[in-house]
């Protein structure tokens, strides 16, 4: 692997504390920790379903044609697990108001089934009514947004083997139809939504396995979007993050590239270029990726999963575009997802976590410097 092209930081020795929490998380998520997912699940979303002030946690379980809604118990565990029939092979999943009923939805790309399934919910954390979009094939990834401005949640969906991304706009209480195509990188992967321009308009960003590229797709406001603009990346771009990573008000991204082992950062100028600015050795086979301030210090971190060596990094940003590999976390889970959220209400970001071997969703807390261990049971104090 050639891993002089950028710069590069390597992991620091950690303090006693730090050693402390990584043996105590080792050992803790040996035993039964976490809520089950079902069969190999794929990705996660974060959202407040049955408006409680608590984040819930969206799951698509690929192997078994269903996602997995878990109500958050507000002091990190859930009070509820409940699944929901969905098309062949769902491998994402994401979450709005599609109806515009004032109430969460959410949306999964199955990618067995060339299908999108929408299931509509009632505000109490229940979903009763479904829709499916057929023919839509091989999606792989699906990001919602107001691609037009017309106050109804819009959808993207990135197809792995047409290497496209397909506009459905929504005509309202979530009628959708497919607008137009975008031709983008070879692979089509993990499609995201940001403001690169700072132009207020959903912009899209979108990763290729075959290219090794980072497709970026700047919309105009009315439902279409730019010809998109490669952006050479190291290999295999799995999950992404946007935050201003330096300080100078612009969107930036980094990325998780599974074939380098490794993170890296690209800064943006404002006006949707990226311009690659280092890489940052973490794990075996990263995968999932999540930004927020884990220390407190008002700087944007990271947190990588990575799937291989079956341990998170923790990455903390300087506020000048640069992060320190501060730790490992020794998990011995395939962390294939990272969601972050406040789940006990302690005003500390937490982690939540999707296992694709032991097929369950674990949360870990944060204490407001950097580290994180896991809750007294995943179940949370009832």
């Amino acid at each position: 692997m050639n891993r002089d092209r950028y710069s590069m930081q390597r992991a620091i020795p950690f303090p006693v504390a730090a050693l402390l929490s990584t043996i105590l998380v080792s050992l803790l998520l040996g035993a039964d920790v976490g809520e089950h997912a079902g069969l190999f699940p794929h990705s996660i979303s974060v959202s407040d379903f049955n408006k409680d002030g608590s984040p819930d946690v969206a799951v698509p379980a690929s192997a078994e044609r269903k996602a997995v809604i878990l109500l958050s118990s507000g002091r990190g565990g859930f009070l509820s697990n409940h699944s929901y029939a969905v098309g062949q092979g769902p491998t994402w999943i994401e979450t709005a108001d599609v109806d515009g009923d004032g109430y969460l939805d959410f949306v999964t790309t199955n990618t067995g089934g060339g299908s999108l399934t929408v299931y509509f919910g009632d505000g109490r954390g229940g979903f009763a009514r479904r829709q499916d979009i057929e023919g839509i094939h091989g999606p792989v990834s699906v990001v919602a947004g107001d691609f037009n401005r017309d106050g109804n949640p819009d959808l993207a969906v990135a197809l792995a083997g047409k290497s496209e991304v397909v506009i459905l706009l929504n005509r309202g209480q979530g009628k959708l139809q497919v607008a137009r195509s975008y031709r983008v990188g070879r692979g089509a992967h993990i499609l995201s939504k940001t403001d690169l321009n700072g132009d207020g308009r959903v912009d899209l960003v979108v990763g290729s396995l075959g290219s090794h590229t980072l497709s970026v797709l700047l919309g105009n406001g009315d439902g279409t979007f730019r010809t998109p603009v490669a952006v050479p990346v190291g290999r295999f771009p799995h999950y992404q993050a946007f935050g201003d990573f330096n300080g100078d008000r612009h969107i930036d991204v980094a990325v998780t590239v599974a074939g380098e082992d490794a993170v890296e950062v690209l800064l943006g100028d404002g006006t949707g270029r990226l311009e690659k600015k280092a890489r940052y050795e973490v794990g075996l086979n990263p995968h999932g990726l999540a930004t927020a301030d884990f220390n407190g210090d008002g700087h944007l971190d990271l947190v990588v999963g990575n799937r291989s060596s079956m341990d998170l990094h923790i990455l903390i940003g300087d506020g000048k575009g640069a992060f320190s590999v501060r730790h490992a976390i020794k998990t011995g889970e395939d962390i294939i997802a990272v969601a972050v959220a406040d789940f006990d209400r302690d005003r500390q970001v937490d982690l939540a976590l999707v296992s694709a071997t032991s097929h369950r969703v674990i949360l870990l807390k944060g204490n407001g410097r950097g580290d994180f261990e896991p809750f007294s049971s995943a179940k949370g104090a009832q």
